[in-house]
């Protein structure tokens, strides 16, 4: 398994052999690649990963922790809060884009993670599984990183939450109108509203001063 411990997965009163816990998991996320979150059930997840539906439900209490398990399984840092701290604003906002180009190339890309979390908003066990791990983790990221930026001096400090809900509503509508969720435009978004934003508010106070 990855150095990550899953939260999610069900404690055993005895020993329980993990040693099919990939197999599982590898299972849940090409059922969720192909079909979906919505149309993934634990029947085919079991069928393919050579496994009884029991074996699954002794490791996991549902599909929503069995698949949010298989998102952090394949891309550990969905898990972390880990926020870029190169020195300056745009240098952090760099090393988040370069983080999406990275997932780009991955079994877990950016967009997948959203139509996921998209579905938590119909789903109650699947809202409460990602809750824990990675709901709103880019809007934290975002919120972070401008923090940084105002305790450099770098911009005003003042309530920025519109930028990060900026960033997250611009993602989900790149989900909804069908399109992938790429670097580049994160990178568009970043360059054409977040950046301006922030130091067009910088420029503001220079001509008060």
């Amino acid at each position: 398994m990855t150095e990550h411990e899953s939260r999610l997965r069900q404690r055993t009163a005895g020993r329980l052999n993990r040693s099919r816990d990939p197999a599982i998991l590898d299972a849940a996320l090409a059922e969720l690649t192909e079909h979906g979150y919505r149309n993934a059930n634990m029947n085919d997840i079991a069928a393919r990963a050579g496994v009884g539906k029991a074996a699954i439900y002794r490791r996991w209490a549902s599909k929503a922790a069995l698949i949010t398990d298989a998102l952090v399984y394949w891309r550990p840092g969905l898990a972390d809060d880990d926020i870029p701290s190169t020195g300056s604003l745009r240098g952090d906002l760099d090393a988040v884009v370069q983080r999406a180009a990275t997932s780009d190339e991955g079994l877990i890309s950016n967009d997948l993670v959203i139509r996921v979390a998209m579905e938590a908003a119909h789903d109650t066990d699947l809202a409460s599984a990602l809750e824990e791990l990675l709901v709103f983790k880019g809007r934290r990221l975002m919120t972070g990183i401008i923090r940084q930026a105002v305790e450099r001096g770098e911009i005003a400090e003042r309530d920025w939450s519109m930028v990060a809900d900026v960033v997250m509503a611009m993602s989900l509508m790149r989900v909804v109108s069908g399109q992938r969720m790429e670097a580049q435009y994160l990178r568009d978004v970043i360059e054409t509203l977040v950046l301006p934003a922030l130091s067009g508010n910088r420029t503001e106070r220079r001509r008060r001063s």
